[in-house]
This record gives C-alpha cells, sequence and structure tokens, in this order.
C-alpha cells in the first residue's frame, strides 16, 4: 500500500462542466504537493464527467469516485470515507483556490496543534471581489472558549478551512445527506468535535457566487431543507451529550436560521404558506419548547416581528402566512387604485404630445 497523504482534497462535482476545470487546476497547482484529490461526481448528466476524466490523466493524485445523485452533503460523506490523509480540506466544485492555501492552512495547524483551523472567503460577484468574511477579527489566534461559543453566529461554510481526520473518524461527523443546506448541520459539528481551533486572519478561499443554480439562491419547496439539516445537528448534539451544554448556542443558531428563512418560505406559493411556517418554525417547538420565544425571538426577529410571531404561534402559526396574503392584497389594491388615478393624467400627456406634434408640422410647412 502506498504511504498515506498528508492532506486530502474533497472536490463535490455536479454539473460544473463551466467551472471545474478551473477549481481542479487550482487544487494541482497547490505549492504544496503531498495531497490526494478526490472529486465525487454526483451524477452530473452534462460534461463534467467528460472534462473530469480528462483532467485526471494529467495529475495522478486526482481520483475521481462517481455515485447516482444524492446531493452535496452525500457526495461530500463518500469523500471523507475515502480520504486517507491526515487532514482534510473541502473546495466546491464551482469554487477555486490560491495556490499557496494548502501549505498556509497545514502550516497553521502545526504551528498552534489545532484540529480545526479557520480562514476568510473572498466572494465573487458579478461586479468584482470582495472580502467580506471575517469570523474573528485579528491575527492567527487559538480561539478560546468565548470564541468558540461566537462561532454559531458566523457562516457555517466549510470550506477556506482545515480539518484533522479525528474530527470525522472519533467525534462521527458527517454531512447529512439527501438535502440541501448540508452545511448547516456540518459546521456546528465540527466547532464542538475540534479539541483546539485557530482562526487565520487571510483570504484563503475564492468562492463564487456568479452561478445561478446555487442552493443559497433556491426559491421552491427545497428552501424547508434547511429544517432536516437543523434536526440531524440537534440530534447529534443530543446523542454526544452537547445538547445541553451548548443550548443557548444551538438555540440561538436555530433560531437564527429559521428568521433568516422566512422570506424565502414567503417567497414559495401563497397557497403553501400556512404549512410551509409550520414546518419551519416546528423544529423550534421540538427540541426548545417555548424558550425560543420572548427575548431569544426578539433579539433577533426585532420586537415588533417578534411579538407578531408569538401571537401567530399561540394559533397554529395561519396568522403569520394571512398578514403575507394580506400586504399582497393591499399592494394590488395600491397598484389599482394609482393605475384609475394615472389614466387621466396619463389621456392629458398623449393629447398634449400629439397636440405638440400638430403644431411642430404646421411650422415646419
Amino acid at each position: 500500500m502506498t504511504k498515506a497523504p498528508t492532506l486530502s482534497v474533497i472536490v463535490p462535482v455536479y454539473n460544473l462542466e463551466l467551472y471545474v476545470e478551473r477549481c481542479l487546476e487550482s487544487v494541482s497547482a497547490q505549492t504544496f504537493r503531498d495531497l490526494e484529490i478526490l472529486v465525487i461526481d454526483d451524477g452530473s448528466t452534462d460534461a463534467s464527467p467528460e472534462v473530469l476524466a480528462e483532467l485526471a490523466e494529467h495529475d495522478p493524485r486526482v481520483t475521481i469516485l462517481r455515485q447516482p445523485n444524492g446531493g452535496h452533503g452525500a457526495a461530500a460523506n463518500v469523500g471523507l470515507d475515502r480520504a486517507r490523509g491526515l487532514y482534510v480540506m473541502f473546495v466546491d466544485g464551482d469554487d477555486f483556490i490560491e495556490p499557496h492555501v494548502a501549505e498556509t492552512l497545514l502550516h497553521a495547524a502545526r504551528d498552534t496543534d489545532a484540529e480545526l483551523v479557520m480562514g476568510n472567503l473572498r466572494y465573487h460577484l458579478s461586479g468584482g471581489r470582495t472580502d467580506i468574511f471575517k469570523p474573528v477579527p485579528g491575527a492567527t489566534r487559538i480561539l478560546d472558549d468565548a470564541d468558540r461559543r461566537a462561532l454559531f453566529d458566523m457562516s457555517a461554510t466549510p470550506c477556506a478551512r482545515l480539518y484533522a481526520r479525528r474530527i470525522f473518524d472519533a467525534e462521527g461527523v458527517r454531512f447529512p445527506a439527501g438535502i440541501l443546506f448540508a452545511d448547516v448541520a456540518f459546521s456546528p459539528k465540527t466547532y464542538l468535535a475540534a479539541r483546539r481551533i485557530a482562526y487565520l486572519d487571510r483570504e484563503l478561499y475564492d468562492y463564487d457566487l456568479t452561478r445561478p443554480a446555487q442552493s443559497m439562491k433556491q426559491t421552491d419547496h427545497r428552501v424547508l431543507e434547511v429544517v432536516p439539516s437543523l434536526t440531524d445537528l440537534l440530534r447529534h448534539c443530543q446523542a454526544r451529550g452537547l445538547f445541553d451544554p451548548w443550548r443557548p448556542e444551538l438555540l440561538r443558531y436555530a433560531l437564527k436560521h429559521v428568521i433568516d428563512w422566512l422570506p424565502k418560505v414567503r417567497a414559495l406559493p401563497p397557497e403553501s404558506h400556512v404549512g410551509a411556517v409550520r414546518t419551519l418554525f416546528g423544529v423550534l417547538d421540538r427540541y426548545f419548547d417555548a424558550s425560543w420565544t420572548g427575548a431569544p425571538l426578539r433579539q433577533l426577529a426585532g420586537r415588533r416581528r417578534g411579538f407578531l410571531i408569538e401571537q401567530a404561534r399561540r394559533v397554529g402559526y395561519a396568522p403569520l402566512a394571512w398578514s403575507w396574503a394580506l400586504e399582497r392584497l393591499a399592494h394590488e389594491a395600491d397598484e389599482l387604485v394609482e393605475s384609475a388615478a394615472g389614466a387621466p393624467l396619463a389621456s392629458y400627456q398623449r393629447a398634449k404630445a400629439a397636440l405638440k406634434r400638430r403644431v411642430l408640422s404646421r411650422l415646419v410647412l
């Protein structure tokens, strides 16, 4: 058997024929060479398999693993099950990294004896690049207990991070499979599993937000898959005796996601609003009873919206959905009134323009 590599880079891919070449070339170009590159093709139906096969021919460290479509989390889990490295990184197939990233993260892990090293994202938007992700301001540092608790308020991305494989082998950390937003469950598990966490205040990952089919742009019923993701996290914590010690952080984390997801639910078809709202808030009621209401709710949602949510909760959340319907009807009524009021003005403006054209035509003649 060949010697195990120091680092395993896991790259989930699904229908990314326009992006994956850039991604894999950036991983192959790392200045740290002792790595394996595990590419999981999650049932792509475009030309991604052909692109991947060609790229693998140029780098023997690349292994292509194919599976029926099971979602990003399932693909990442396949990579974790096959990884042989002492450390693990994730790079999504539509993103990329600069050549020094693996070396920088590994140096930080060895210098600090950290099992999780976190860096910043560099977001790529259609208008350019903006460095906006700063989880814990400052230079490279070991996170204390207060810092670790503060991580629950930060982005749940698994990217721009280096993980010791012990987190996955000994602590049983995995992504929930078959759903969107698997990162929501995954990242907090790693915060609790790592015995030591280091933060490196540098932009270490190029995160591309320009792809139209990105999961965070989801607008159909799958937005509710945040609920099984949160459920997976809370069950994991219960099974490992972590729920009670970390209850305040878990409550705030779950509540923040539910509040943040309300606009996504509102964008669903109106006939599904009542059921969707009940599903969304149901995860809070199951795991936290009424303790998520009151101060925790109003701190995140604001006093007025928090009060309205509390009142709606008393009668099964339906009034929250009804309020959206009333707002929509009021908006439509406003448009009708404005249209009716504007009709005479529009007729006058058209008649005035016609008269002006006639006068001007006579003057020219």
